[in-house]
């Protein structure tokens, strides 16, 4: 009497594991709109508390002071997303807005044209990215290091230059950008906006957003792939220290000067609102659209628990507790899809 033979073990196919693998995606998209979801519903819980504690909440005055006030490190927090997804970081980007911020008011002090004071710290911005960049790959580098030495080097250099001090200039039209506002929106917030949607494009519809967030997911498998990471990575931090300077500018254009100081502890906030945003410090996830909520929210509690006379530090200690909760359920999401 024949033996019973032993029922084969199913081998996943490459059509069942790629079924698998559109599944996994499928199910990180929507928790990721659950978090985004989640996060708007905090804006507006929070939104509705401050507006029955103090009516100027929601005036216009205010709301136009919160998007100038969103303008600045917004724009940071967007090139801080390109790094983070490729599960890097960029601590220089506080000295980055610094310097460029200095650079751009010492040549309007001098007279130089507006167009010159401009177009060089944008330059400058870009060259202190790929130097972070070259660093990173070509030396294999810890970016951690790397990007906290930038800081400390240009921090240095900005106080150098300034001798210290404020530095004034007299340019009238290019302070008014800065107070200004088109249709009753800042002009710096519509700056914001711009660079929210070009970097939405980027990360989402082009060849190289495709590569940013395969080399944040595995980088020797985006190497074998036949991906440039040398140059995607440079990429990704000249972007950075684009934005960076960028949101120098914007910060001399608002204050009407260029102030050594500027910019200091600015990479933590612009971190942690695209950690809130639903971005991970391990790479491959993050969105424009959850690093811009993410600026919103911060920004929020910070007008609004002044607004009440609470103090300032109890808002330090709010938007820590947040980014914490929201970085372990990070955690939990990644292990539920594991099981």
């Amino acid at each position: 009497m024949a033996e019973p033979q032993p029922a084969p073990t199913a081998v996943p196919t490459p059509s069942a594991e790629t079924s698998i693998q559109k599944a996994v995606a499928l199910v990180a998209g929507r928790w990721d709109l659950v978090l985004r979801l989640g996060l708007l519903g905090i804006i507006v819980v929070l939104g509705a508390y401050f507006a029955i504690r103090s009516p100027v909440f929601l005036s216009v005055d205010n709301l136009q002071n919160i998007g100038r006030q969103m303008a600045v490190f917004g724009v940071i927090a967007v090139g801080e997303t390109f790094v983070i997804i490729t599960a890097g970081i960029d601590l220089s980007v506080g000295s980055v807005l610094g310097i460029t911020a200095i650079v751009c008011a010492l040549e309007l002090a001098h007279g130089w044209p507006l167009v010159v004071a401009i177009v060089t710290p944008l330059l400058l911005g870009a060259f202190i990215g790929v130097v972070n960049g070259v660093l990173i790959d070509t030396q294999k580098l810890p970016p951690f290091i790397v990007t906290l030495g930038m800081l400390s080097i240009l921090r240095g250099i900005t106080e150098i230059m300034a001798s210290g001090l404020d530095i004034t200039f007299n340019p009238s039209g290019f302070t008014d950008f800065g107070i200004n506002v088109t249709l009753g929106i800042p002009n710096l917030f519509l700056v914001l906006a711009a660079v929210c949607i070009v970097a939405g494009v980027i990360l989402h519809f082009t060849r190289l957003g495709r590569h940013i967030y395969a080399l944040g997911s595995n980088y020797e498998g985006s190497r074998l792939a036949g991906i440039k990471v040398r140059s995607t990575t440079v990429i990704v931090y000249t972007i950075s220290g684009l934005t960076a300077a960028i949101a120098g500018i914007l910060l001399t254009s608002r204050l009407s000067l260029g102030d050594p100081n500027a910019g200091t502890g600015y990479e933590l906030l612009a971190i942690s609102a695209a950690v809130l945003g639903g971005a991970s410090l391990f790479g491959a996830r993050g969105t424009i659209v959850g690093t811009f909520l993410g600026v919103l929210l911060l920004n929020e509690i910070t007008n609004g628990i002044n607004l009440i006379n609470v103090d300032a530090f109890v808002g330090t200690v709010v938007q820590g507790v947040l980014l914490i909760a929201v970085v372990w359920v990070d955690q939990w999401r990644k292990r539920r899809l594991a099981q």
